[in-house]
C-alpha cells in the first residue's frame, strides 16, 4: 500500500511540473482597451492614458482643449494629454501660418486631418494653433465669468462693501472680443450719519485681430471709468493699438499693446472746465501664469499718458490669484491700484489723493 502511495505522489508531482512549464511557456498578452464604435452623435476624445470620452468639442486655444463630456460635464485638458480627437461637425482650424481651414477634424499620430467636400488634407500637428466651432450659434465661441464679493463690518462703525465684476469673451480663429466690468460700492454709518466711502465703476471692451501667432492688432479699444472719490463723473477713452505675444504657452501667457487713443473726461465739480479732452498714448500688459492646475496668477497693468488737465498719467494695476474650488467656481483674491498722477482740484479746493487701493476677496462662477 505504501508503494502505491509513493507512485501516486510522484505522479501528482510530475503533472504539477508539466502544468507549470506549460503556463510559463504561454506568451504574456497585454490588455488594451477596445476602440469604440464612433457614433456620429458625438465628438470623440482619447487621452494619453487610453481613456475615451464622448461629448462635444468646445474649443482648443492656447494649448488647452475644452471638452463637454456626456458623463463628466465640461473639462479643460492640456493639449499634450490628448492622443486622438474626432469631430462630428465642421470645425474651423487655424494654423500657425494664419491659414484657416474648415471641415471634419481628426487629430491622430501627430497629424491633423481635415475632411471637406470628400477630400482629405493633412497637416503636421505642430502647426495647429486653434480649433473653434464653424457654426456662429454654437456655444463654443463664448465664455464668461461673474464674481461677487461682500464685506460687512459692525460695531462702532457699520460698513458694507460690495464688489461685482464680470467678463465675457468670444474667441474665433481670427479674432478675440473681450468685455470686463467692475463695480465697487461701500458705505459706512456712525450713529445716524451715513457716508458713501467708495463708488466707482470701470468697463473695458476690445477686439483683437490675430495677424500671426505673435502679432495682433487691437482694432477697437474702449474704456469707461466713473470714480466719485477721484471726482470723475465719467471718463471715456477710445483708441487702437498694436499687440505682441512675448510668451504664449500652456503655462504662461504674456502680451503687450501700445497705441494712440482719444480721451474725454467730465468731473463732478472743479475750478476749471468740467469737460476735458486729451490725446492719449496707451500702454498695457497682461500676464497669466498657471502655478498649478488649480491656481492661476494674473497681472493686468494699463498706463495712459494724457494732458495735465486730464490727470497727466492715469494707471490701473491688478494682481490676482484664482483658486479653482470646482470646475465652475473660483475663489479670487485681488489687489487693485487706481492712480491719477495729478488729480483735479474740486470747487471746495480739495485735491483727491492720487492712489486708491483695494484688497478684494470674491467668489466667481464660470460659464
Amino acid at each position: 500500500m505504501s508503494t502505491l502511495l509513493k507512485f501516486f505522489t510522484i505522479g501528482l508531482a510530475i503533472i504539477a511540473f508539466v502544468s507549470s512549464a506549460e503556463e510559463q511557456a504561454k506568451p504574456i498578452v497585454e490588455w488594451s482597451p477596445a476602440t469604440p464604435v464612433f457614433s456620429q452623435k458625438y465628438d470623440w476624445l482619447k487621452l494619453k492614458s487610453g481613456e475615451w470620452l464622448k461629448g462635444d468639442i468646445i474649443s482648443m486655444y492656447d494649448d488647452e482643449l475644452e471638452f463637454d463630456s456626456k458623463e463628466f460635464d465640461t473639462h479643460t485638458f492640456d493639449w499634450e494629454d490628448v492622443d486622438e480627437l474626432r469631430s462630428r461637425y465642421d470645425k474651423q482650424i487655424r494654423f500657425d501660418s494664419g491659414e484657416v481651414k474648415q471641415g471634419f477634424l481628426i487629430v491622430k499620430e501627430d497629424h491633423v486631418v481635415i475632411i471637406s467636400n470628400g477630400k482629405e488634407q493633412h497637416y503636421p500637428l505642430s502647426d495647429l494653433l486653434s480649433i473653434t466651432s464653424a457654426a456662429d450659434d454654437r456655444k463654443g465661441f463664448w465664455s464668461g465669468k461673474i464674481s461677487l464679493g461682500i464685506d460687512i463690518e459692525s460695531g462702532n462703525t457699520n460698513q458694507v462693501n460690495y464688489t461685482v465684476s464680470s467678463n465675457i469673451e468670444r474667441v474665433t480663429p481670427y479674432t478675440s472680443f473681450n468685455v470686463d466690468y467692475t463695480f465697487n460700492y461701500s458705505k459706512s454709518r456712525v450713529g445716524d450719519v451715513t457716508q458713501v466711502v467708495t463708488n466707482n465703476s470701470r468697463l473695458t471692451a476690445y477686439i483683437d485681430w490675430f495677424y500671426s501667432y505673435r502679432i495682433f492688432f487691437r482694432v477697437f479699444d474702449f474704456e469707461y471709468v466713473q470714480d466719485l472719490q477721484q471726482n470723475i463723473e465719467n471718463r471715456n477713452t477710445l483708441g487702437v493699438s498694436l499687440g505682441y505675444h512675448f510668451i504664449n504657452n500652456k503655462r504662461l501667457k504674456w502680451d503687450m499693446t501700445l497705441g494712440p487713443s482719444y480721451q474725454q473726461t467730465e468731473y463732478y465739480n472743479t475750478v476749471v472746465d468740467n469737460n476735458q479732452t486729451s490725446a492719449v498714448i496707451a500702454l498695457s500688459t497682461a500676464v497669466d501664469y498657471s502655478i498649478t492646475s488649480r491656481i492661476d496668477f494674473l497681472i493686468d497693468y494699463q498706463l495712459q499718458f494724457v494732458k495735465e488737465d486730464s490727470g497727466k498719467r492715469n494707471s490701473y494695476f491688478k494682481a490676482s490669484f484664482e483658486y479653482k474650488i470646482h470646475h465652475d467656481f473660483d475663489l479670487d483674491l485681488a489687489f487693485v491700484l487706481n492712480r491719477v498722477a495729478k488729480p483735479v482740484v474740486n470747487e471746495a479746493g480739495e485735491i483727491p489723493k492720487p492712489n486708491d487701493y483695494q484688497l478684494i476677496t470674491s467668489l466667481s462662477y464660470n460659464f
